[in-house]
Formats: C-alpha cells, structure tokens, sequence
C-alpha cells in the first residue's frame, strides 16, 4: 500500500498548475487593509471568494461572519474521524497597500498575480495570500485523494491583521469557539519554525511648554530676578529630557535585560516621529513623540508599560515645572480603543512536539530541518498564545522579497514545497485514519 504521504506529494506535483493558479487569483481579489488606506470593498472580495472556494471543496463545515462591514472571517472545518490531535492553520487576507512611490516602480500590474521568472508576483505574494494558498490547496489535495485524518482541521482566514485589528480578526475566531490542540501562523518566515516572538508596543508622549515670543529666549532659559515671572517654558526642551531617559532605558535594557533566544541589543525602544510648535516665531507650547518598542519574550506587556511609566515618571517629578504640568503618556497607543496598540510576546517552549513533527515533515519533504530561532516581526500569533492557544510561526515568504514594499514576490517552487511540507505537517500532527 502506498505512503500517503507520497501519494499526497504526488499529487501536488501533478496539481502544481492548479496551485499556482489559486495563488494568482487570490492576489487578484480585493482586500487592501482600510485601516491602511480606506476602500469601502475592504476584504470582503478575497473573503467571498474563498468562502467559494470551500464551498466547492465540499466536506468542511464553514463559518463566515463579519464583525466590521465587509470585513469577512472564513473558517473552514473539516471534522477529523477521532483520536487525533487537532489544528488550526491561520492567516491574514488583509494586504498593505500600494504606495504611489511603489507604483512607480512595480514592474506590471500590482495586483496581477503574474508568474514570471519561476516567481509569482503581486501584493500579498509572500504576505501572506502565498502561504494561505498552499495551505488551502494542500487540505484540498488530501480531501480529494480521500486522506481522513483522526484529529478536527481548521483553516482560518482573518480580515485586518496588517493593523492589529484583533478586535474584528483572529480574536474572534476563538471567542466563536475555534481553539485546536495547535495552530501554526504560516507567515513570512522563509520555512524557519519561530516558537519564539517578541512583544510589541507603540506609544505616544505630549510633553507641554508654555509659549512666547521668541525675543524672551533669555527669560525661558536663564535665571530671573526675584520676583519676576518665567513667560515660557519650551516644550521641545522639556522632551529632550524625556528622550534622554528614554535612550538610557533602552541602555539599561541591553545591559542586564537578556533572553536565551534574542541576540544581544534585540530589546529596544525607539522615537519615530515628532512634532512641535505652531508658529516659527513662538517658544513651543507643545511637542509630540511616537515611539515603539520590541520586547523579550519572557516579559509582559503590562511589566514593560510599568518600566517606561516609571522612566517618564522620574522625569516628571525631577523638574519643577513638569511637575505642575505633567506630560500625557498614552501607552500602549490609542489604549482607549478597540484594538490597542500591543501585542504580546509568543513564548513556546522549544521542545515542543509539534517542532519536532514540524522537523520530520521538513525532512520527509526536503531532505533537510528547519533552523529554529525567534521570529523578526510580530502578527497576530502575539494575539492567540496569550489566550492560552499554542501557536507558533512557520511559512514561506521572506521579508526581504518586496514585503510591504514594491515588487513583491514568492518563487514558485517555494508555494510547490510549502503545500507539500504543510501537508505532511498536518498528516503527522492530526494523524491519518486507516
């Protein structure tokens, strides 16, 4: 009797044109992220098709619903036979968008979905509309070759990850009740396993002054007689204070702040933008910063938020003004909102089973293992592995191949071989029924 799992790669090979195909299309459908830049389509093109998809596949009971107006959830399930383990594949179908700088550069048609070079190219390529075809053909696949695995298989498909939208995506996926022994986020990792990822904050600070003519420099920033009132206070002085204490925490991270999986310096905290003032002849009344940092998987976001209040804190209650007319902190960033800016760090332990099934698939398929390491970049897995889900991420896809930028693409071997070692990862993890 033959090896199902060679019957399954077999069939891939022969299907390869089908697969490719799916890819392309998919590329092809609607769903720029409106967080990103507003379109009234959203995400719903991509999620009405695939809900199309499974609903042609036959054998998956479907679950589509929105939570925001044309903003789909497709989850597929496929109910196992019994006694196995279950899993949850999870992607995004949310794309940035296209700037207009990247236009200008994009050789064809963003959107086109077009194979050339043995690459397939178009927004969403690598991340993550790729990845999400390999999974999705390789159920497909299994299904019609009448594999039946013992444990439940579900594929979840998320509108809005691209803006941290946890509230209208993949948060809603468990609260439905779709939780599995596993899930496994096929993202961008170029088929690196990362049990690992780091935690992510952004934050915002509005430091305030107090404004006046400029010609009263002197009266702002030297001593007064007794007696005289202090016409103005810079605004942009005051935050030098607080981005100086900002790069000694960050300091203090690198030196005593350590984690077995990240590299040295790889706890770091950043200013990204800053404004300040009205007018060009005014001392400054105000002045904004955001900022985002990257933390270590051990820690909480709430143990990080404690840090930096406490490093802006000491600020605030060493300058005599400032303590008067304190600086506003909003972190994590738009906290008052449905979707706050934080995400908390994946910390799978490294041996765990589904690495090594993760291996054995690897190898069956490739010949080769799969370096393990922790992940460069955060996605909605930070949202899942806090809720008491085991996750990690394994994909295909690089960042570096035109990801969030121009020129986006995924060789074509790479979808090949990512539907085969997904599928011989789910054959191994749910089990096959005899």
């Amino acid at each position: 009797m033959a090896n199902p799992l060679d019957t399954v790669v077999q069939a891939i090979d022969d299907r390869r044109n089908e697969i490719i195909d799916f890819a392309a299309e998919l590329i092809r459908q609607q769903s720029v992220n409106p967080d990103l830049e507003p379109n009234e389509d959203a995400e719903r093109p991509a999620g009405e098709w695939l809900k199309g998809q499974f609903e042609s596949m036959g054998g998956f009971d479907i679950d589509y619903y929105e939570v925001a107006k044309n903003r789909p959830n497709v989850v597929a399930t496929r109910k196992g036979t019994g006694g196995g383990r279950s899993l949850i594949w999870a992607a995004h179908t949310d794309v940035v968008p296209v700037t207009p700088e990247q236009r200008e550069v994009w050789e064809g048609d963003p959107f086109s979905g077009e194979v050339r070079d043995g690459k397939l190219h178009g927004r969403g390529a690598s991340d993550m509309k790729g990845p999400l075809a390999a999974y999705v053909m390789a159920a497909r696949i299994m299904k019609d070759l009448g594999i039946e695995l013992k444990g439940d298989l579900i594929l979840a498909q998320s509108p809005g990850e691209e803006a941290g939208r946890r509230d209208i995506g993949c948060n809603t996926v468990l609260e439905r009740g779709h939780r599995a022994d596993f899930a496994i986020f096929p993202e961008i990792s170029n088929f690196a396993i990362h049990p690992t990822a780091k935690g992510e904050l952004y934050f915002k600070l509005t430091v305030p002054g107090k404004s006046t003519h400029i010609c009263n420099r002197h009266l702002v920033a030297q001593p007064l007689p007794y007696g005289v009132e202090r016409p103005g206070v810079s605004a942009i002085d005051n935050m030098l204070k607080y981005q100086l204490a900002i790069l000694e925490l960050e300091k203090q991270w690198n030196l005593w702040r350590s984690n077995p999986h990240v590299e040295p310096g790889g706890m770091f905290i950043n200013i990204n933008t800053m404004r300040a003032g009205s007018s060009l002849t005014s001392v400054p009344d105000s002045a904004e910063a955001t900022g985002s940092l990257l933390f270590n998987p051990d820690l909480t976001g709430q143990e990080v938020i404690d840090e930096i209040t406490a490093t802006i804190d000491r600020v605030t209650q060493g300058d005599y003004w400032l303590r008067e007319h304190p600086p506003v902190l909003d972190l994590p960033l738009d906290s008052t909102s449905n979707a706050p800016w934080i995400k908390e760090p994946v910390n799978l332990p490294h041996d765990h089973p589904m690495i090594g099934v993760i291996q054995k698939s690897m190898v069956s398929v490739t010949g080769q293992e799969a370096p393990v390491g922790i992940s460069p970049f955060v996605c909605d897995a930070n949202f899942w592995f806090p809720k008491g889900q085991d996750c990690l991420i394994w994909g295909i896809g690089d960042p570096s191949w035109g990801c969030h930028g121009a020129n986006e693409y995924l060789p074509v071997e790479d979808l090949i071989t990512g539907a085969k070692v997904f599928a011989a990862a789910t054959m191994e993890w749910c089990g096959v029924a005899d």
